[in-house]
């Protein structure tokens, strides 16, 4: 009777789980939020509104030029301006704050680590993200990992892209932040 109980319980499951093979389940996020911010990397003349700089390189490099070679070895620190929109001269809600790597020697890439620090009207608290940013592809997504304050234990996906750039001095990135798991 017991063995018959268990081999129709294995049967249900197997019947169950191949309903509908190869479909995936459809999340919704519980919070949505879009938010801009704006890089302006020092390159040893613009230290009045540079917001992030060099703080190693390979060998022999100058810590006010990215390197050659995909800047692979580069690290650099941020404190960023966030907006709601895409001008850097609208009023800030927060500053993006953290560090990216150059970590690949045959393409732009970089691992970011870092966290927006709200504080406006609408919200207050830190989102945390972390992963890797294979900046060529148009669309990436990158891991939030927590927060605090309104996100707090907030986990979910950030869709990063490059909304501007302007040499190698300036760059804006647009984040379309999907939580999945809101307390």
């Amino acid at each position: 009777m017991r063995a018959t109980c268990i081999l129709l319980c294995f049967f249900t499951f197997l019947v169950a789980s191949s309903a509908h093979p190869g479909k995936k389940k459809q999340y919704k996020p519980c919070k949505e939020l879009v938010l801009y911010f704006h890089d302006i990397i020092y390159d040893g003349q613009n230290a009045a509104n540079a917001t992030s700089a060099i703080v190693a390189a390979p060998e022999g490099a100058n810590l006010t030029i990215l390197a050659s070679q995909f800047h692979f070895g580069n690290i650099a620190v941020f404190d960023d301006p966030i907006t709601l929109d895409n001008n850097l001269h609208s009023p800030p809600v927060g500053r993006a704050q953290g560090m990216y790597i150059y970590d690949t020697k045959n393409t732009f890439t970089a691992w970011l680590g870092f966290s927006f620090v709200l504080n406006s009207t609408d919200h207050h608290g830190t989102i945390n993200f972390m992963g890797a940013d294979p900046i060529m592809i148009k669309t990436r997504d990158i891991s939030v990992v927590g927060g605090t304050g309104d996100f707090f234990m907030h986990r979910g996906i950030a869709t990063i892209a490059t909304d501007a750039f302007e040499g190698e001095v300036y760059f804006r990135l647009r984040v379309d932040i999907k939580f999945y798991d809101c307390w």
